[in-house]
């Protein structure tokens, strides 16, 4: 039993099922690992159809109506839902859409004591289909307006996709326009495009950093590793999912090869124990000092409802994420893509009660831990500790 894992007596309060949902809601809490399409709920991707005259059950959109869809959210594998995922996000078109999309996330970031949210995107999901990054971007900021209006901090992070084409560096685009070939819209003509983008844009609503994900084998990280040293030069933060279906090698490599601070997902760390000491201890490395402020251990943003729906852990009991927390990793708790997955904020870290039984002080670490997480100004991760620390210690 490690320090700070008490027994079921300190835990009541927590385990209050008429009171838990209404106070994991409102426990200030950060979101570090959402992908903004993963946000796309049924509904919302009807609607979005009709408003774009796509024909459901049409190549474009091969779902003939709701049951379909939802019918198509039993997933057996990362490719299988990744499969269902691009399928859906052919409805995104215009910056309306992107707007309605982030605007119905915002709304429930603020309903759920989001206080930072860093949200991926996918670029190339949809400049492949000829629609411009600047149309996602601005449509996305425009979305997100009200929840930052209200005191949620937001940041954006566009991600690579590792299955699609890695190109060259003289790979051309323009942020205003998409491709006409796939083929076109390779990791460096997106990187070229996010530079273009934030050399243009007001400081407020820039990309904040760029990350790396989609199927994962056989998609090693050093492919990418030209693409992120040229946005780690043009002082793009980073990360990259690795670990989740891929080896124990691909979380080593996104450290030592693409110069990440933080990993997405990561739990098959613990296959390697070497590594699992490393991501616990504190680094001073110029990539992980240039995105935290100072010396830093390399944080897991771990996703607990959807590693059951992967079946990463079929059985959700046999979780890691506590045997991380008690090894000292700075683990936290994300949603993923919570319209697939069965729940956002709320609903991940009541799973994580559910299953895995947590003490009162882990619940609290795993919710500070994600503001050590962030990529926030110090000031405001001291801002935000200190709201947590006071709500776990007025909580009856």
């Amino acid at each position: 039993m490690s320090p700070g894992h008490s027994p079921a007596a300190t835990r009541p309060r927590l385990l209050d099922p008429d009171r838990l949902d209404a106070w994991l809601r409102r426990m200030p809490k950060t979101a570090l690992h959402v992908h903004l399409e993963g946000t796309l709920e049924p509904e919302l991707a009807f609607t979005l159809a009709e408003r774009n005259a796509i024909e459901p059950g049409s190549p474009a959109f091969p779902y003939a109506d709701l049951a379909a869809l939802r019918a198509a959210y039993r997933f057996a594998d990362l490719g299988a839902f990744l499969d269902v995922y691009y399928a859906a996000c052919g409805v995104l078109r215009t910056a309306d859409d992107f707007h309605d999309l982030a605007r119905a996330y915002g709304d429930r970031v603020r309903a759920e004591g989001i206080r930072r949210a860093e949200l991926f995107f996918d670029p190339q999901t949809h400049t492949r289909r000829g629609v411009g990054l600047s149309t996602v971007v601005r449509g996305l900021w425009s979305g997100l307006a009200d929840a930052r209006a209200h005191g949620v901090d937001v940041a954006l992070i566009a991600c690579f996709l590792r299955d699609a084409p890695v190109g060259h560096a003289d790979d051309p685009a323009a942020a205003d326009a998409g491709f006409t070939d796939p083929a076109q819209a390779t990791a460096w003509a997106t990187l070229r495009q996010v530079l273009e983008y934030n050399q243009r844009a007001p400081a407020d609503e820039s990309i904040l950093g760029v990350g790396l994900d989609s199927y994962e084998t056989p998609y090693p990280p050093e492919l990418f590793a030209a693409v992120f040293a040229r946005a780690r030069a043009a002082g793009l933060r980073c990360t990259a999912h690795a670990g989740e279906e891929g080896p124990p090698a691909y979380i080593r490599a996104a450290i030592d090869t693409l110069g990440v601070s933080r990993i997405d997902h990561g739990v098959r760390c613990t296959e390697d124990a070497a590594l699992l000491e490393r991501l616990a201890a504190v680094h001073d490395t110029p990539t992980v000092v240039a995105d935290f402020g100072e010396p830093h251990a390399i944080p897991l943003t771990v996703c607990p409802r959807s590693n059951y729906a992967l079946k990463v852990f079929p059985d959700p009991a046999r979780s890691n994420l506590l045997t991380l927390l008690r090894a000292g990793v700075q683990v936290c708790v994300n949603s993923d893509d919570p319209a697939y997955f069965g729940g956002y904020a709320l609903e991940n870290y009541r799973a994580v009660v559910d299953w895995l039984d947590p003490s009162f002080e882990e619940l609290r670490q795993l919710a500070r831990n994600g503001v050590h997480a962030s990529w926030m100004p110090p000031a405001a991760k001291t801002t935000l500790l200190a709201e947590i620390d006071a709500w776990f210690a007025a909580s009856p």
